[in-house]
């Protein structure tokens, strides 16, 4: 990948939440008619179709005609794979303008008595009992609390910043709606360490990002934001070392391919848009990044490091935990938000650089997770 050779065009955000009444597909396609219109273009000029998650459908009822259409599935780091893709497809001559496409209704289709798979299995554990998304992160919590001493409400300082963003958001689900630490505390216990406050929720909602050359987008009307640099690991490997719980994800990889194509390093970052499935999860992966040393995290959310005045300013939209649930579409549309300049009363100070991640998709086996590293930037 060649640093600033690619740049998002266009970006589309259909109303997020619960039962908003429409299928996954319908929501797809309002997504890029919303991108589309952002960057000033027509259905014609998408010559290229990545669908993160499986469908056969959207290229026949959006009345597309691209010149590949691909569906993707690694889990939450789908949406970053899908635009390191679509960088590499533009600069291969396959398309010159990519369209990275989210949509789910989970709410239609758990209506329909249908559950998501993910919810359920998490690779051959899940024949002794190990359930759901929740019990395997929380292997992650517990470790590091053994590891470092991390608490309970060092956990809901996560919670609590993020919502402290999300209640200036409109569109969020945690706009107007505070919480204190108290309330972390008194809420339900889900899966030991993490408390109902602790977990992200699905919500239904579509997403879209055009992706194409430096050169197109400085024809276009929307502010370009440039993919500056981006990478990739795998916790499979940390599984075989017996280490995959001490280990959020495999992000040292990750880490170093995007900060070497950047030309950057952690320095260089103004905010960090991080997937958060549980409170564990920023934490963990300021550490692996080298915001913070190892162990150190509980203590910068409690002092307000991830905080809008702080060290780095993490998950400035709400996050998954409290803004809403497009997998790791959440922290690249945040990041696209701010670099633009258009977060209004929860815009932050300094907001030129971006550092994105996505997880998910383990490898059969629990804390298997794929991990994507991505640095976007408001300057070439």
């Amino acid at each position: 990948m060649t640093r600033g050779a690619c740049a998002i065009v266009g970006m589309g955000v259909t109303a997020q939440g619960l039962n908003l009444g429409l299928e996954a597909r319908e929501l797809r396609s309002q997504a890029v008619d919303l991108a589309l219109a952002d960057a000033g273009l027509e259905r014609d000029a998408i010559d290229g179709y990545i669908r993160c998650f499986v469908d056969r459908e959207d290229l026949r009822y959006m009345g597309l005609s691209p010149n590949f259409s691909v569906s993707m599935m690694t889990g939450g780091a789908t949406p970053v794979f899908s635009l390191l893709t679509a960088i590499g497809m533009i600069q291969s001559g396959q398309a010159e303008m990519v369209a990275c496409v989210y949509g789910e209704a989970h709410s239609a289709r758990a209506a329909r008595g249908v559950q998501p798979i993910g919810a359920y299995g998490y690779g051959y554990p899940m024949l002794y009992g190990l359930m759901g998304a929740a019990a395997t992160h929380a292997f992650h919590a517990r470790r590091h609390m053994h590891l470092y001493g991390t608490t309970s409400r060092h956990l809901g300082a996560v919670a609590v910043t993020q919502r402290d963003y999300a209640v200036k958001r409109p569109g969020t689900l945690g706009y107007g709606k505070p919480i204190t630490l108290d309330e972390h505390q008194a809420s339900p216990m889900i899966a030991d360490p993490f408390r109902r406050l602790d977990c992200t929720r699905d919500t239904d909602g579509g997403v879209a990002v055009l992706v194409t050359s430096a050169e197109r987008a400085r024809q276009l009307h929307a502010k370009p934001i440039y993919l500056l640099g981006g990478g990739t690991g795998h916790n499979i490997a940390n599984w075989h070392k017996g280490v995959p719980f001490d280990n959020h994800d495999n992000i040292e990889p990750a880490k170093r391919r995007a900060f070497a194509q950047a030309g950057m390093t952690i320095a260089d970052i103004d905010m960090a848009q991080l997937y958060d499935p549980f409170t564990i999860s920023p934490l963990m992966q300021l550490e692996a990044y080298g915001v913070i040393a190892a162990g150190q995290g509980g203590a910068f959310y409690a002092d307000g490091g991830a905080g809008p005045e702080g060290k780095m300013p993490t998950n400035t939209g709400g996050g998954q935990l409290s803004a809403y649930y497009t997998t790791g579409f959440t922290g690249i549309i945040e990041a696209i938000i701010q670099l633009r300049g258009d977060a209004g009363e929860g815009q932050l100070k300094k907001a030129g650089t971006a550092l994105v991640s996505g997880h998910g998709m383990n490898a059969g086996v629990q804390n298997t997770w794929a991990h994507a590293s991505l640095i976007l930037g408001s300057e070439q």
